[in-house]
Order: C-alpha cells, then sequence, then structure tokens
C-alpha cells in the first residue's frame, strides 16, 4: 500500500482527497449529531409544556380535590409520550402520583456537554386552585428521556453521515477518474512515447488529445525544445569529435613520421615517451617508463640539460642548446643534436631534438677553411689572431700557460718569386710549412701570417734554451737546397724573432711587438739566424 501511494498519482490523489473529505464529513456528522440532539431536547420540553398546558385544568381539579386516582390517570395519560422519562405531581412533601420510565443505558458525555451549556432537560410547573389564582394546590415535575432523544438525534445523524460518506466516495471517484483520464493516461502516453522516441533521428514528442493548449501540452513543447536542443548538441558534438579524430590522425601521423624528435620528459630527465624519429636518433628500438636514455646519450653534460630544465621551469620560456651526444652499442656513433625543452602541465617538459651533424659539420668546415691558408694548409692570420683570443680568455680563467712565439720570415724568398715566378714561390712556402710541421709537436701552433712571414707558439715551453735549439733547426733545415723543378734548386734561409710569456703576464700585442724588434734585430744584423727579446 505504501509502494502504491508512492508511484501512483491517481491512488495518492484519490486518498488525499477522500480522507479530506471523510475528515470533514466526520466534523459536519458531529456537528450535526449535536445539533439535531439539542433540538429535540428542546422539542422535547416544548411538547411537555404543551401537554401540561392541555391537562393543566384537569389537574388543578385533581390536586384541589387531592385526588390520587385522578391524578394518577393523568400521571399515566402524559406517560404514554415516550420521550417523558419521569413525572411527579406532589403537594408539599406527599407524592399525589408519580411514573418513572426505567432507563435503558447511562448518560453519555454529551448529556454533560448539553447539561454544561444550560439545555435543560426537564419542566417544572406550579398548579393553582381553579377558583383561586393566588392559591398554589401542587407542583408537577416532568423530565425528558436524554436516552430516547439520543437514539432519535443518532438516527438522524447517521443519516447525514451516510449521506456524506457517499459524498466523499463520489467525488474521490470522480476525482481519481478526473485525475486518470486528465493527467495520468497523459503522463503515460508522453512517457512511453519518450521512451520510445529516437531523438538522433530528429523523432518529437506528440501532445496528448485535447492537451495542446495546457500544462502538459507547454511540457511536451518544452521537451520538443529540449529534444531539439539535445540533438542540435550531439550534431555539433559529433561533428567536433570527427574533426579532432581527424586532426588526432592528422599530428599522430606528422608526430610519427617527422623528421624532428619529438618527446616529453619529466624534471628529472627520464624519459616518458617519443615518436620513432628520436628512437632513431639516439639508435634505440623502443623505450621503457621512466627511462634514461636521454640522459645516457648525454653522458657527461646531464648538468647542462638540468639546468636548460630549471631554466624552463623557472621562467616558462623554451630553452635551447646543441650537444655532442653518442649513440649505438659497441662501436658509438657522435652526432649534433639542437635540443629545445619547454614547460608543459603536470610537471611534465615537451622537446624537441634535431639532428644538426652536417650543419656542425659545414660551420665546422667553414671554419676550419676560414682560419686555414688555402696554400700552405696551415693556419692564416685569422686563424692566428682567434688562437691569441682564445689564450687571452685563458689566461682570464688562469687556465693558460707559458710559451714562446716565434716570428719568421724567409730571407731570399722575393728573389726566388721575383726570378722563377709565383710557382716556385708557391713550391718554397709549402716546403718550409712541411719543414715547421715536421719539427714542430702537434700541441704548438703554426700560421702564415701573409707572404713569407710565419709565426709559431711554442705552448708549454718556458726555457728559453729549447726556443733556441728548436728555431735553430728550423734554420738549418731551411738552409736545404729546394727543388723547384727537375733541373732547378733554390736556397733560402729564415730569420726569426723570439719573445716570450708567462701566463700571468699574457699580453697579446706586447708580445709580437717583441718579437717583431726581435726580427728587425736578425735582420739588421745579416739575416739567417734568430734572436730574443726579453720582456
Amino acid at each position: 500500500m505504501r509502494e502504491l501511494f508512492r508511484t501512483s498519482i491517481v491512488f495518492r490523489s484519490t486518498s488525499i482527497v477522500l480522507g479530506i473529505t471523510l475528515l470533514i464529513g466526520g466534523l459536519f456528522s458531529t456537528v450535526s449529531y449535536l445539533y439535531f440532539l439539542r433540538a429535540e431536547q428542546k422539542q422535547a420540553v416544548q411538547i411537555m409544556h404543551d401537554l401540561l398546558n392541555s391537562v393543566e385544568n384537569t389537574a388543578q381539579i385533581a390536586c384541589y380535590l387531592s385526588d390520587a386516582n385522578l391524578a394518577k390517570e393523568l400521571v399515566q395519560g402524559l406517560s404514554k409520550n415516550h420521550d417523558i422519562r419521569q413525572i411527579v405531581i406532589y403537594q408539599k412533601e406527599h407524592v399525589l402520583a408519580s411514573f418513572r420510565r426505567d432507563p435503558n443505558g447511562n448518560p453519555s458525555p454529551i448529556d454533560k456537554i448539553l447539561s454544561a451549556t444550560g439545555t435543560s432537560n426537564g419542566i417544572q410547573r406550579n398548579i393553582h386552585s381553579p377558583f383561586n389564582a393566588s392559591e398554589q394546590v401542587c407542583t408537577v415535575a416532568m423530565e425528558t428521556d436524554q436516552l430516547a432523544i439520543r437514539a432519535q438525534s443518532s438516527e438522524k445523524a447517521s443519516f447525514i453521515a451516510y449521506l456524506l460518506l457517499l459524498q466523499a466516495i463520489a467525488i474521490a471517484l470522480i476525482v481519481a477518474t478526473l485525475i486518470l483520464v486528465l493527467i495520468t493516461r497523459p503522463i503515460m502516453s508522453i512517457s512511453s512515447r519518450l521512451h520510445r522516441l529516437r531523438p538522433e533521428k530528429g523523432e518529437l514528442l506528440q501532445s496528448p488529445s485535447y492537451h495542446g493548449s495546457d500544462e502538459l501540452g507547454t511540457l511536451v513543447s518544452d521537451v520538443n525544445q529540449l529534444i531539439g536542443n539535445l540533438v542540435s548538441t550531439l550534431d555539433e558534438e559529433r561533428h567536433l569529435r570527427i574533426q579532432h579524430a581527424l586532426g588526432e590522425r592528422k599530428y599522430q601521423t606528422l608526430f610519427d613520421n617527422a623528421e624532428t624528435g619529438i618527446f616529453q620528459i619529466n624534471p628529472e630527465g627520464q624519459l616518458l615517451s617519443c615518436n620513432q624519429a628520436l628512437l632513431r636518433m639516439l639508435s634505440i628500438n623502443s623505450i621503457t617508463e621512466h627511462d634514461t636514455v636521454l640522459l645516457q646519450a648525454l653522458e657527461g653534460q646531464e648538468l647542462r640539460l638540468h639546468l636548460m630544465i630549471d631554466q624552463t621551469t623557472q621562467t616558462a620560456q623554451a630553452a635551447s642548446e646543441d650537444f655532442l651526444i653518442e649513440t649505438g652499442q659497441g662501436l658509438r656513433q657522435k652526432k649534433w643534436v639542437h635540443l629545445v625543452i619547454h614547460s608543459a602541465e603536470n610537471g611534465v617538459l615537451q622537446g624537441l631534438m634535431n639532428d644538426i651533424t652536417e650543419r656542425k659539420l659545414n660551420e665546422e668546415q667553414a671554419n676550419r677553411l676560414a682560419v686555414t691558408d688555402h696554400l700552405t694548409n696551415i693556419h692564416n692570420r685569422l686563424g692566428f689572431e682567434r688562437e691569441m683570443s682564445r689564450l687571452a680568455k685563458e689566461n682570464a680563467r688562469h687556465a693558460g700557460c707559458d710559451f714562446f712565439l716565434l716570428l719568421i720570415d724567409l730571407d731570399k724568398f722575393k728573389e726566388v718569386n721575383d726570378s722563377y715566378g709565383h710557382a716556385a714561390g708557391d713550391k718554397v712556402l709549402m716546403h718550409f710549412s712541411a719543414i715547421l710541421s715536421a719539427t714542430l709537436r702537434k700541441t704548438d701552433f703554426i700560421a702564415r701570417l701573409g707572404g713569407d712571414e710565419f709565426v709559431v707558439l711554442l705552448r708549454g715551453v718556458s726555457e728559453l734554451g729549447t726556443a733556441q735549439r728548436i728555431a735553430d733547426k728550423i734554420i738549418q733545415l731551411t738552409r736545404q737546397p729546394i727543388s723547384i723543378s727537375d733541373r732547378e734548386q733554390v736556397v733560402i734561409g729564415a730569420s726569426i724573432g723570439i719573445s716570450f710569456t708567462r701566463n700571468q703576464e699574457f699580453a697579446p700585442a706586447s708580445l709580437i711587438e717583441r718579437a717583431d724588434e726581435a726580427l728587425y734585430t736578425v735582420k739588421k744584423s745579416g739575416r739567417n739566424n734568430h734572436h730574443f727579446s726579453p720582456s
């Protein structure tokens, strides 16, 4: 019953209407009962007055004569009225006649209520002499039968209660029928259609008959509007999903087939995911979760990677660096890569890696060509200037070393060039460059400053005797005849100016100037020799 009350509008509405109707009917029945009971009691009292009026003359005679028999007949006549329970005719303390009907029950609370409200249930009248109106001869007391009156009132009130009950049942049935026909069935019809509805195909609800303009019609219209909005939203979502899928497929294709390595790392530099291009660059087939393969490839350069990670995490800006990495197993391959890292979400960083080995090689080749003398294949003047600049930076970091500078000028080179042509001069220059390369260590620096002028840096040499022995050997080898053709040879010499600098005293301009002064001294003294210019 409770479940039915919870799930059925008809049952719930009918129960509520029936309960309210019965409550109101019970209230009206109680009021009617009290009303009829009081009215019946008043009517009984009035009847007793009327009866007493009709027999008052007889009562006067009976009392005046003190005729008990006549009084008794009078009482018997009055007792035929069933609403009278008790009759007494008495003279002072002497009872002439009396009548009392045995009660069929006890007084009810209603009798007490009526008594409390002042409703009388009996009368008492003084009877006077028929000859002297001022002389009282007896008293007649009459009392109504409350039980009989109550029974009559209950009968009338019950009739009204039955009518009200029938009315309540009728109203409840009518309300239930109206709710069933006008509300429940249309709602069930709407619900059934809604369950079978396929909104994705544009189907809409139909309003129940005769409900197109009322609240149910408005409800159906609102539902159809929601369906329309839902279909529109679903179509838009489907379109966006298709576009998203196409975009993902396109970007996945780009991701998988890009030549640029694309990857994700955590703040510790561990690889989380990557594309095929990165796998190829690192010469691996696959990665595991939190793989350290990137750190292994950057072995010895991990600090630079972590500095990049810290920079992009703190500034939210991309950081980029070039790295020389080694990849592969066994015979490891060196390659240059350009690494770009920028922060993403949830502490994850995204990165790009491009293989710039070819570019780096081209740059190195270009730099090498820029600082190399094309004839002798040793450094040129630009190479010498860059080397001096590098040494100056080392000296600033206190990481340099002592060295001697040898400034060399070839004697008689101009005569060879003028007499035998530039081709012969070029052979002489290449021959002398070969002498220098064969005589000096790989750690020493050799450059041709231009024409027949050369410079040598003896790195790590701090004793003048060593520098002089090297200068003597260069001069001795330079004096040897040089074949410029199958039948012709030339002989040249070398004048060498020597200067020295300690690491903490390095001054490029002064060092070159002193070597040049020493060279000038050799030239003045007859050439083909060396001279040292102290600091």
